[in-house]
């Protein structure tokens, strides 16, 4: 649906494998992506100023750094820096209670690395485009409605002159 709308993702997983896959995948059904890859949280937060309009995220960012910061630490960091990014966890971990925090601290989406798992990621990036065009669309229509109410009034009140100049 949006395949050709221009957008910038940063995958961070520590698995270049599953990255280099999310990143092939991403970049074959959405042409115009620009897409990154990191392998720990900590390289992407310093990459932040790229202002990415997504972010892939996964929850165990500690096996190649047992010292590196889980995803839901870095989510966090990333809303303080960048509250508008979009953050879907596409993660292994299964645990109701940990997806539940990654929502209750500003993720879009957490989803289950499993056979269905990109598929679904296409359904949440098309849902993110489409809610950035329809808050476009929306602000300029704001900026319409606005103008018109000003020419109705200015409308208004030149009528209401015209009318007491008659009088």
């Amino acid at each position: 649906m949006y395949a050709h709308k221009n957008f910038k993702v940063m995958i961070v997983d520590d698995s270049q494998a599953m990255a280099e896959m999310i990143k092939d995948f991403i970049s074959e059904k959405f042409k115009a992506a620009s897409v990154s890859v990191f392998s720990t949280g900590e390289e992407a937060i310093r990459s932040i100023y790229e202002k990415p309009d997504v972010i892939i995220l996964d929850y165990h960012l500690d096996s190649t750094d047992p010292d590196a910061l889980n995803g839901l630490q870095i989510l966090k960091k990333l809303k303080e820096m960048y509250d508008d990014v979009h953050v879907i966890f596409l993660s292994a971990e299964e645990k109701a209670e940990i997806a539940a925090n990654t929502i209750k601290y500003g993720a879009y989406d957490y989803l289950v690395k499993n056979e269905t798992a990109f598929h679904r990621l296409e359904i949440i990036l098309n849902n993110i485009l489409t809610h950035g065009e329809l808050k476009k669309n929306l602000g300029g229509q704001k900026f319409f409605n606005r103008l018109l109410a000003l020419l109705l009034v200015a409308v208004v009140i030149g009528l209401i002159i015209l009318k007491l100049k008659g009088s």
